[in-house]
């Protein structure tokens, strides 16, 4: 069957999708599964976890060379106009419509449902119930490898210029976890007497199993939200999707973009989404002007990288539970749910 026929076959067949066709439909829908997205939305919906989104969903930040910032990856692209794709804002929508994507929606990030849930995102703002009590001072937040990066010779030197940036500050490093996997990056770390925390695997291992409930995939953002609140203040190496969620809470956030960072991770094939990467490294500091405004590199937080980031998470397209329920396209019982003790 050619790739036309096939796509053909699934738009006018959707409800063949049983268990034996499961890996096919995570593979088109799998953005939705990272960070444990679906289940922060349906914890809000107080639906359970058989519930596929039968859609795209963006997962975090990525830039565009055509319009700043591309709301999300589009993978597969032979299937983003049959499907509908779930972004985060009204900007992110009228990027895609630039570019003639015209099945974009904009519900506002899974951050802020989780938020919301908690009952910190109240009426449009962001509360904290009582005033934080950081048990750290610095939390440092360094670019991740991938299957594309890994650690190289140059990353103690990048961990060296991060702790004589910090002086004798009690810090802890937030590890991605291809990184926390890696004894000699932990090592690394713990030599300049950094604290070292991770909030689990980001999704399914090897990126097949994309449901899987190990590693702590589901509670990706609880666990990041508990690291942020511990801390006073936090660093970013480069401009990430966390900067916005501790940027929205208030903390003191910042991006310090060193050239010796980006030797710090080095390419270890030419596969697929290599050139983005490249090209997102040689617009480094143009990205993080976008996503804090042009003080990124101070150590505080303004109003306006406050205003960027809640701006970036789509606050304005927050949606109630009944009006995230009409929009989206939920079908349950197709996901294994995890046991009651999880």
């Amino acid at each position: 069957m050619n790739t036309f026929n096939k796509i053909a076959f699934l738009k006018y067949n959707r409800g063949l999708f049983d268990a034996t066709n499961r890996e096919r439909m995570y593979w088109f829908f799998r953005e939705q599964f990272r960070f444990g997205h679906r289940e922060v939305l349906l914890d809000y919906l107080d639906l359970d976890y058989s519930h596929l989104i039968k859609g795209f969903l963006q997962h975090g930040v990525h830039p565009h060379p055509e319009v700043g910032y591309w709301p999300y990856q589009e993978l597969p692209k032979s299937f983003s106009t049959f499907y509908p794709s779930f972004v985060w804002s009204d900007e992110a929508v009228r990027n895609a419509k630039v570019l003639g994507k015209n099945h974009v929606r904009a519900i506002g990030a899974p951050w802020l449902y989780l938020l919301a849930k908690l009952g910190l995102f109240v009426d449009g703002k962001i509360i904290l119930e009582s005033e934080r009590n950081p048990s750290r001072d610095v939390l440092i937040v360094p670019a991740h490898g991938s299957g594309h990066y890994f650690a190289n010779s140059n990353y103690e030197k990048m961990v060296g210029n991060l702790r004589e940036r910090i002086g004798n500050s009690e810090a802890s490093v937030l590890l991605y976890y291809t990184e926390f996997c890696d004894p000699k990056v932990r090592q690394a770390w713990s030599d300049k007497g950094f604290f070292i925390e991770c909030s689990g695997f980001a999704w399914g291992a090897e990126n097949r199993t994309l449901w899987t409930y190990n590693g702590g995939r589901p509670r990706f953002l609880q666990n990041t939200l508990r690291v942020l609140l511990a801390h006073g203040e936090v660093i970013c190496t480069s401009p990430t999707t966390l900067a916005t969620y501790s940027a929205s809470l208030g903390i003191p956030t910042s991006l310090w973009i060193d050239d010796e960072i980006s030797f710090s991770l080095d390419l270890v094939n030419e596969g697929k989404g290599v050139e983005r990467l490249r090209a997102y490294d040689s617009r480094i500091r143009e990205i993080a002007k976008n996503l804090l405004g042009p003080d990124f590199e101070i150590r505080d937080i303004s109003r306006e990288k406050r205003q960027l980031s809640l701006k970036y998470l789509g606050v304005e397209s927050f949606q109630s539970q009944d009006s995230l329920r009409r929009l989206l396209p939920l079908e349950a019982n197709l996901i294994p749910v995890p046991l009651p003790s999880y």
